[in-house]
């Protein structure tokens, strides 16, 4: 397995790197749930759209650059280690709009996908319910078809990105008197429509990026459908293995937050510090490795074991440790410290590891992950049900 980048993918990250010093936004941009923030991210989204980055892994006939595996991850890595905003539309960017490249009728392309690339249409996630969470399924939002028409009654939750957002791809149960995935279906709701109300929900850190969607009567056209009415699992399986890879290049966001904590061990910390800043050095090369093993894999076409729940797993894990390292390395003065995030956000230095702590429960806790992990890659017997 060579892992050496080529004499072409080096010219692409130099481009990539030459583009983003000279266009990059100089200064943080306020936060996209704000409203001179919003203004802000989406100018930065159409400057990369207008110069063909909005989305490099897409194919070039729906607006990307057909950019293959290695290609996204120099992306990826270039994007991170620049630290440059949170993309505004990342969920119909990278699960949203690839899952209705997959499963969508071309009409269906031609329609959804441009507003994503121009973020003319804001999309979110719509699979959490209040009694769904990581077993989604228990799905309770129905989806009655009514002609050319499906009327959808429900409630999601802790929908990421959902107050700004204006269309939803989201799971429903069409099928009432089938069980479990069973029965569901996978449709795209313009959340503009009457019968939609949206509740932002606050969080400690004070971010209002998630929110709770009630539907009520809420009247789909069935072209909207992505899929066989009934197969929403199997098409929702996309954006789920999605969202547990995604970011190839979230070992650059690890790298970087190395370099604070080891600038912040080298004024603050004691040797058993250093030593532990070792220990974590060590643990992000080997999952950037793995990084490049599985992206390697993918770019040649192989068809081994998804190994997206090991680098979700791995990953959380890692963000997690660095982030108490750094914690505890301050001490008290964590308390008072604060700096801007991806998002242009003030926080406190303890919201990394708040955030570290809930990406171990987004995209299937990480329980699920080691189930998935232990049933479906090491045939170890199942876990029994209650």
């Amino acid at each position: 397995m060579d892992l050496n980048f080529t004499p072409e993918q080096q010219a692409f990250r130099r481009e990539l790197q030459e583009w983003f010093a000279a266009n990059g936004p100089k200064e943080r941009l306020d936060s996209p749930y704000s409203e001179p923030g919003f203004s802000q991210h989406l100018e930065w989204e159409r400057a990369l759209h207008e110069a063909g980055y909005a989305a490099p892994g897409w194919p070039k006939e729906v607006g990307g650059m057909g950019a293959d595996a290695w290609d996204q991850l120099i992306y990826d890595e270039e994007y991170a280690r620049f630290r440059l905003p949170e993309r505004l539309n990342k969920m119909g960017l990278v699960h949203g709009g690839p899952t209705v490249q997959a499963h969508g009728t071309e009409e269906q392309k031609q329609r959804f996908l441009p507003g994503i690339l121009t973020c003319e249409d804001i999309w979110c996630q719509g699979f959490s319910e209040p009694g769904a969470g990581s077993d989604l399924a228990a799905i309770r939002t129905t989806g009655r078809i009514k002609g050319d028409t499906m009327v959808v009654d429900g409630q999601k939750i802790w929908t990421s990105q959902g107050i700004i957002a204006t269309t939803m791809f989201a799971l429903v149960r069409t099928d009432l008197a089938a069980k479990g995935h069973k029965g569901l279906s996978f449709v795209i709701i313009d959340l503009r429509s009457p019968g939609v109300e949206i509740r932002p929900l606050g969080q400690l850190h004070g971010n209002p990026g998630f929110a709770e969607v009630f539907f009520q009567g809420v009247e789909v056209p069935m072209e909207n459908v992505i899929g066989e009415v009934g197969d929403g699992w199997r098409v929702a399986g996309t954006s789920l293995q999605l969202e547990r890879g995604t970011g190839r290049g979230t070992h650059t966001r690890l790298e970087q937050a190395l370099i604070d904590l080891a600038k912040d061990t080298d004024a603050h910390g004691n040797d058993a510090q250093v030593e532990q800043l070792g220990q974590l050095a060590a643990w992000t090369f080997a999952y950037e490795q793995a990084t490049y093993a599985s992206t390697h894999e993918i770019a040649t076409g192989r068809t081994g074991p998804d190994v997206s729940s090991i680098l979700k797993l791995r990953y959380t894990e890692i963000h997690t440790a660095v982030h108490e390292q750094h914690l505890a390395v301050l001490g008290a003065d964590a308390e008072i410290m604060t700096d801007h995030g991806p998002d242009g956000e003030m926080f406190g230095m303890r919201r990394n590891y708040w955030h570290g702590r809930g990406a171990e429960i987004y995209a299937g806790s990480n329980e699920i992950q080691r189930n998935i992990i232990s049933e479906r890659m090491l045939g170890l017997p199942k876990e029994p049900r209650g």
